[in-house]
């Protein structure tokens, strides 16, 4: 309730659960009241465990800074795994205030995670265009929850990869709509069915 928001938000790193069963909505709105009752102006960090409330948290994530954005204030996060990331699924995303981001420059590199996607691969492509490229920022797509949980692996093994270059990976994260290449059939004027994923824009800053 209302009340132990406001005691969250009085501690030093207000912390927020998030379950399986959570309403992203209900903790979007909890995010946006923890960082305005916050003496410090500290935004809370996330906790969630498992594939289903690690995807609930993204999205709670991604309307909170929907909600910033109309406040001219925008939210990155950072992802810490509690237990090690081979085996566990056990996550604290760190949210900050920020200014706002702007959209992803035209052209901006893009990679996806899917069900089957090797989580340590996928964070050797990050680490590597961000090394290699020299490219700040990329975008990674995910649906679903499985999905959602290799993205969020990905970007803290690629955290790891990068840190030899004095380089530490935030993420904004939005939620789009795109075209789904998996789903098939296209409708009357030759599209092909959309559905929403979560955008993470990746980018690396000094460490």
């Amino acid at each position: 309730g209302q009340t132990d928001l406001r005691d969250v938000a009085q501690l030093a790193n207000p912390t927020l659960k998030v379950g399986s069963e959570s309403r992203p909505q209900s903790v979007a709105l909890a995010i946006g009241h923890v960082a305005r009752e916050s003496p410090s102006g500290a935004m809370p960090s996330i906790l969630a465990t498992g594939p289903q409330a690690i995807n609930q948290a993204v999205k709670a994530i991604a309307i909170a800074r929907r909600q910033a954005l109309e406040e001219s204030n925008d939210i990155t996060a950072v992802c810490n795994f509690e237990k090690g990331l081979r085996e566990g699924s056990n996550v604290s995303i760190a949210l900050s205030k920020c200014a706002p981001l702007g959209e992803p420059a035209e052209g901006t590199d893009e990679l996806s995670a899917k069900q089957g996607t090797d989580c340590f691969k996928l964070a050797g492509a990050i680490a590597g265009r961000i090394r290699e490229g020299g490219a700040r920022q990329l975008l990674l797509f995910a649906k679903g929850p499985v999905p959602v949980l290799i993205a969020v692996k990905a970007i803290g093994a690629a955290q790891e990869y990068v840190a030899e270059q004095s380089l530490r990976l935030k993420f904004a994260v939005s939620l789009v709509d795109k075209e789904n290449t998996d789903l098939r059939g296209k409708d009357a004027d030759g599209n092909r069915p959309t559905s929403t994923y979560a955008q993470f824009t990746i980018m690396a800053v000094p460490a």
